[in-house]
């Protein structure tokens, strides 16, 4: 009987690690977009923009701040694309489930310094990261995505 509740236990454990771990791919990989309209718009990792091409304003928003301008104090627009290095293992089962631990992070520390950089003449602000996926199932991927909305900068508000 106490083999069997060890044995429940540690199932339970997995199930519940392994929907987490869904959970937080979902976050890391869902992107809305809206490239056509009067408004256009681009949100992934709580962090986006939205162009109202009437108003002539950008918003731009983090988890912290929330701020919009005119296009007059956009400044410029550039990404940074980062390529996660890959390790190996050694051949054991341990070593693989290192490797496969420090891959996971190497990727997230990847996403970390990659994004959709806008900079604006406000003091207080003057830089703002859009985030970007960790994983892109788009054709053209992160560069293509990145490609897009500094063509839009440059078609609407540069």
């Amino acid at each position: 009987m106490e083999a069997f509740l060890i044995i429940f236990l540690v199932v339970a454990f997995i199930i519940v690690m392994t929907t987490f771990d869904i959970q937080k791919k979902k976050y890391y990989n869902t992107i809305t977009q809206v490239l056509d309209g009067d408004t256009l718009s681009y949100e992934c990792q709580k962090t986006g923009i939205s162009i109202d091409t009437k108003q002539r304003t950008i918003r731009l928003f983090n988890a912290e701040k929330d701020k919009v301008y005119s296009y007059n104090n956009i400044r410029e627009i550039n990404y940074t694309l980062s390529e996660a290095g890959k390790y190996y293992g050694n051949g054991t089962l341990r070593g693989m489930n290192n490797a496969a631990i420090v891959n996971g992070k190497e990727k997230f520390l990847a996403n970390q310094r990659s994004g959709i950089t806008i900079l604006t003449d406000d003091i207080h602000y003057p830089s703002w990261k859009i985030n970007i996926p960790i994983v892109n199932k788009e054709p053209a991927g992160n560069q293509g995505l990145c490609e897009r909305w500094v063509l839009v900068f440059q078609k609407y508000v540069l």
